[in-house]
């Protein structure tokens, strides 16, 4: 990185944008960043997977407790 108290860098330059850009888009020729704690991934996706098995169970036991009420016309 440069240093951002520099009075010769202040300015941004067409090839600056073009690198970040490039960073974004995965064009750059630098490698992309590992993910730093698999392991708060790994537990996020536990915990929304329990949130969605919670989620279906309660709305079956919903549906098996509820009243069904049939009106039929005469």
């Amino acid at each position: 990185m440069t240093d951002r108290n520099s009075e010769s860098d202040s300015q941004i330059t067409p090839d600056d944008l073009r690198e970040r850009f490039s960073r974004l888009t995965g064009e750059s020729d630098e490698t992309p960043a590992s993910i730093q704690r698999p392991g708060v991934v790994a537990g996020a996706v536990l915990v929304s997977g329990l949130l969605v098995i919670a989620f279906l169970f309660g709305r079956r036991l919903g549906r098996k407790r509820s009243t069904f009420v049939e009106i039929v016309r005469v």
